[in-house]
């Protein structure tokens, strides 16, 4: 009974963590919330899992991360990105390391861009955002006209198919790359690194790698970010009753225990 009841302590607890980050991060963009998952003991014994369950019981599984849209917020900043549909942005290892055919790609959500002192587009975290050929976006903060003038940035324009154009000087205007984007068979599978940055793994399938528009692919919108997807009223009201299950645990562990003393006693 003791073993019954820790496994049911044990997956509130987990349960209000995963809350508790969901409510943590309400405000990061690009954040998608999750939710906990568990499985029933009893039903382990009976079906293919390598897990070795000890007697009846919950035990706690792979929370489940939910991908729906997050609310748009403007903010007419000209690398503040947003995709509106399916697709992820990719971010590629830090500026300097060597390309290789084997980096490990990040997947994110989060548009919140800007350029280094470099010209490289780059996330908060400073991992540059790749385009087409998988390969980082550098935007020259100055170039030379025919006339030898020094022209500097004076706009940068980003479509909603991904291509970005840069205006220098007053009318010099051309264009300087195109975002990738990438999506997955089972993004479900995917594996959250924090910071609203995702890994693939054998669940979620290799990504398959396109420009926006195309395809099953969402449209980017300039100027926007995505806002988490995380409903704070319902995470409140999830969470006030898994402190009640939890309560609820707590109080048939104390009368096993005054039963057993009584017992011994």
């Amino acid at each position: 009974m003791f073993s019954i009841i820790k496994t049911g302590l044990n997956a509130t607890t987990h349960d209000m963590s995963v809350i508790s980050n969901n409510l943590a991060n309400a405000s990061t963009n690009g954040f998608k919330r999750s939710e906990a998952q568990f499985e029933d003991m009893y039903f382990s014994q009976h079906n293919n899992s390598t897990t070795i369950a000890r007697g009846m019981g919950v035990k706690n599984i792979k929370p489940r991360q939910s991908f729906t849209q997050g609310s748009m917020q403007q903010t007419n900043g000209s690398l503040d990105l947003a995709i509106m549909g399916e697709g992820f942005f990719v971010l590629g290892d830090p500026i300097g390391t060597e390309l290789n055919e084997n980096q490990r790609f990040k997947y994110t959500r989060d548009g919140s861009f800007q350029l280094d002192r470099l010209g490289n587009i780059v996330n908060t975290d400073g991992l540059p955002v790749l385009g087409v050929g998988n390969v980082p976006i550098n935007i020259p903060v100055e170039l030379q006209n025919e006339l030898g003038d020094t022209l500097v940035i004076s706009e940068i324009s980003v479509k909603d198919d991904g291509k970005i154009e840069v205006t220098y000087g007053l009318d010099r205007t051309q264009e300087v790359g195109q975002l990738i984007l990438a999506d997955f068979v089972n993004e479900h599978g995917l594996k959250n690194i924090g910071n609203a940055r995702f890994e693939e793994t054998p669940e979620s399938g290799l990504p398959t790698f396109e420009i926006a528009k195309s395809g099953s692919f969402g449209k980017i919108l300039p100027g926007a970010l995505e806002k988490s997807n995380t409903d704070v009223t319902e995470e409140l009201v999830t969470m006030l009753r898994t402190q009640h299950a939890f309560n609820g645990c707590s109080k048939i562990l104390q009368t096993d225990v005054d039963t057993i003393k009584r017992l011994l006693g």
